[in-house]
């Protein structure tokens, strides 16, 4: 049962974002009671808290499947690029200010999933991409991995949709493209051209 809470509310914050959602337009859209919830979850914040964390080891679960079933780096991270924007897609970019400013328990979950899990996926994918001759050999991956992760923290940055011109789906495959075309060579371009 608190998985298909979770699961639920992971598609209403997705739609609503987070604040104006009350616990009673919850489990009114959940199709259950509050009291249900509340044996589940001590409050909101904790709800919150929950949801994210199983959507976190969700995507840990399939980044890893996909890793396994991949012939190279590239293809591995335009499959998880595909996957992480059909997730996103229509996503409300109020989540990320709700999460920040409201659940900051939340937030930090996500952070830290970024700084431990992406990291490391992505300074491993570039060092084997290296060592393939798909990635430019020159590169620090270290350095990428970071700059990898600090373009994340900015496209998930509430202020970057302050203006209302972007969606993020739209915005990480953007920044996808622009990664990929700073690290790759021509033979990791042709394979990103396949897939593209």
């Amino acid at each position: 049962m608190l998985e298909k809470i979770l699961e639920g509310c992971e598609n209403l914050f997705r739609k609503f974002g987070i604040k104006s959602l009350s616990m009673d337009d919850i489990a009114r859209e959940l199709g259950m009671s509050k009291k249900t919830i509340y044996q589940y979850v001590s409050d909101k914040n904790d709800l919150v808290k929950k949801t994210f964390n199983h959507i976190l080891t969700c995507n840990k679960t399939k980044c890893q499947g996909i890793r396994n079933e991949t012939m190279n780096p590239v293809e591995e991270i335009m499959k998880i690029t595909k996957e992480m924007s059909n997730q996103m897609k229509g996503t409300n970019p109020s989540i990320f200010y709700d999460l920040r400013k409201y659940h900051p328990e939340a937030w930090q979950l996500f952070r830290n999933f970024n700084h431990d899990f992406v990291y490391i996926q992505i300074k491993s994918n570039l060092e084997l991409g290296q060592s393939q001759g798909y990635y430019r050999a020159e590169l620090n991956a270290e350095i990428i991995a970071k700059l990898y992760i600090s373009l994340i923290h900015t496209i998930t940055n509430p202020d970057f949709y302050n203006e209302g011109d972007y969606e993020f789906n739209s915005t990480y495959q953007e920044m996808i493209h622009y990664h990929f075309h700073g690290i790759c060579t021509n033979k990791g371009l042709k394979i990103l051209s396949k897939n593209d």
